[in-house]
């Protein structure tokens, strides 16, 4: 039985609560505040009626499914939430209290106007403000309303995200992610009286989200503060310099070594461990001696983390549907590793290489209204799931690879890089295939090629010996491949977008538990990509195999023989898919269970920082 989710029970008992709003009245109203007596040109009846025509002026827009929230003043007959009986002084104190501690989760109290809500009050509370009608009416409505503004984006904020993914990664975000509606909305507004545990769930409560949170609140205390930069020198195991002091005392700052550590001018066995543990902490090779890299890497600012913890943060706000369950596959493309999830456990994690990038700096086409648009090779992020295995896939070379890097090579032999690569060519409309020699590439407009290329099947295919296909628009699937080399590479954004794996028969192999294949199957399947047999069962199918592969050829025209290729794509339909998340965190909660920080190789973190600063 599928349980409930949150929202499904939030939204039962919202109707619930929507059938009895029309005969209850809020018995937490709090009193007319003292200082609101030398205010005697109020008068309660007639402020609800100037409120009642303001708010059916206001414009749909002022808040998220505004038509929702004046028909939840309708409701109430216009009785105001904040400004009645002048302010309600305790729950106005509780929403700031929450709004001026946003910037424990990444938030900065002027994306809710904090200040300016602040200064309003004041005026009023200071007596500022004319004792008339005209002038008191607008200052308390305009109250209302921001107040009502402020706490709907808080709660929207919290718990939906204060960006839009799609904005923060352009045309490169293919999730479909759960956001704000009227219900949210309106609930929001019939659990005013209730706003301290309203609010308090309003963000992700996973241990994630809580442990970025943590290192947060530990950090932002020193966001100015300054400090003495470490020489960049390379020092080896027990040597002593003075350096070392401050080496010790930002090591404490990033919490590789305890605040009780007294800190020491040689590079001890101690330090040395901690030094390794910040480069685990920050994909660094380990390494027995320090090194000016690290050293460099330690200078970094503390609103370097603040940034980094903030900006993941907002993205685990982001609601992508469907939610993970038990079982599912993670590509993390800033940490360039793909790791297996079944029932709930982590049983595999494994390199990957993705989609080229390429610094935006120097590129003004790369800038659009203040934002970073992706580079072409991106891998996309998406949602989906894998439902078909392909062994010895053949690669359809697409065409923008063809036009770039092929076309080229063609025009000084027509021949040299189609027998290198084992390539054959394929007219575009007919699909026939075509003899490589009969093409003149010379007379071939590069704007309009009208043939395609493919590279057979085999060891020498780009794709490797397996292919995982999910459905997705934009054609990048997961795959092995024939250039093991690049997995040495610390920054692995080299692929056109398709994401590579290092060890992809791993990942089969969960994929086939997965889907109860037993012993022999998985034996055959193995075959089938070059494996020898290793029982009777197998070398008969090995047997049978050849023996089936001979006939076939035999039967062949002698133009479908001139075009044989021996080893052919075998596809394996799935009937348990799995899910797949590919996703971007720079910072994560490691295995290690440390906080993880890596590059932002597809500059989209200072996306996120402009959105919410520019709101």
């Amino acid at each position: 039985m599928i349980q409930k989710s949150f929202w499904e029970k939030f939204a039962v008992a919202l109707f619930l609560l929507l059938l009895l709003s029309c005969k209850t009245k809020n018995t937490e109203v709090e009193p007319i505040p003292h200082w609101f007596d030398e205010y005697s040109s109020f008068n309660k009846k007639d402020y609800q009626q100037y409120l009642s025509q303001e708010i059916n002026a206001l414009s749909p827009d002022f808040v998220f499914y505004g038509n929702a929230v004046k028909q939840f003043y309708q409701q109430r007959a216009y009785e105001p939430l904040w400004t009645l009986n002048g302010l309600q002084e305790h729950k106005i104190d509780t929403l700031f209290l929450f709004l001026s501690e946003s910037y424990t989760h990444g938030l900065p109290s002027s994306l809710f106007h904090l200040e300016e809500l602040d200064s309003c009050i004041s005026l009023l509370k200071n007596h500022q403000l004319d004792n008339s009608a005209e002038t008191l009416y607008p200052a308390l409505f305009h109250l209302e309303k921001h107040l009502t503004l402020a706490y709907v984006q808080y709660a929207n904020a919290l718990r939906f995200g204060a960006t839009d993914p799609k904005l923060v990664n352009g045309n490169k975000w293919f999730n479909q992610a759960q956001t704000a509606d009227s219900a949210f909305v309106v609930g929001l507004l019939h659990q005013w009286s209730a706003l301290t545990p309203t609010l308090a769930v309003m963000a992700p409560q996973d241990s994630a989200y809580l442990h970025l949170r943590q290192e947060l609140l530990r950090l932002y205390p020193l966001k100015d503060s300054l400090f003495e930069p470490l020489a960049a020198k390379n020092l080896s195991l027990n040597q002593k310099d003075q350096m070392i002091l401050l080496l010790c005392q930002r090591l404490q700052l990033t919490g590789e070594l305890p605040q009780v550590f007294v800190p020491t001018d040689t590079l001890s066995d101690m330090v040395m461990a901690a030094v390794n543990l910040f480069r685990a902490n920050n994909a660094i090779p380990e390494s027995p001696d320090l090194d000016v890299e690290t050293v460099e890497k330690l200078n970094r600012p503390i609103s370097y983390y603040i940034d980094k913890l903030s900006v993941n943060m907002e993205r685990l706000r982001w609601k992508v549907l469907p939610q993970k369950g038990a079982d599912y596959i993670a590509v993390n493309l800033p940490d360039f590793t793909l790791s297996v999830f079944r029932q709930g456990e982590k049983v595999l994690t494994t390199n990957i290489c993705c989609g080229k990038s390429q610094n935006p700096n120097g590129d003004d086409e790369r800038y659009k209204n203040g934002l970073i648009r992706p580079f072409k090779s991106e891998t996309p992020l998406l949602t989906s799931e894998i439902s078909r295995i392909v062994l010895n896939p053949e690669w359809n070379i697409p065409y923008s690879i063809l036009k770039d890097e092929y076309y080229p090579k063609l025009l000084k032999s027509n021949t040299a890089v189609i027998n290198k690569e084992h390539l054959y060519v394929i007219h575009a409309k007919s699909r026939k295939n075509i003899v490589p020699d009969s093409i003149n590439w010379h007379k071939v407009n590069r704007k309009n090629i009208p043939y395609r290329l493919i590279q057979s099947s085999g060891k020498y295919n780009a794709l490797g010996l397996v292919k995982f296909d999910f459905a997705n628009t934009e054609s990048v699937y997961l795959h092995d491949t024939n250039n093991k080399s690049a997995f040495k590479r610390r920054k692995r954004a080299i692929s056109h977008g398709c994401v590579r794996v290092e060890n992809p028969f791993d990942l089969a192999a969960i994929l086939y538990e997965m889907n109860e294949f037993d012993e022999q199957r998985i034996e055959e399947l193995g075959i089938i990509v070059g494996n020898a047999p290793t029982t009777e069962e197998g070398e008969e199918f090995l047997k049978n195999k050849e023996e089936r592969e001979e006939k076939y050829y035999e039967n062949l025209s002698a133009e479908k023989k001139h075009f044989y290729r021996k080893i052919r794509p075998t596809s394996i339909r799935l009937e348990n898919k799995m899910p797949l998340y590919i996703e971007y965190y720079t910072c994560f909660v490691g295995d290690n269970d440390c906080i993880q920080y890596r590059d932002d190789v597809y500059y989209k973190d200072e996306n996120i920082n402009y959105l919410i600063k520019n709101q």
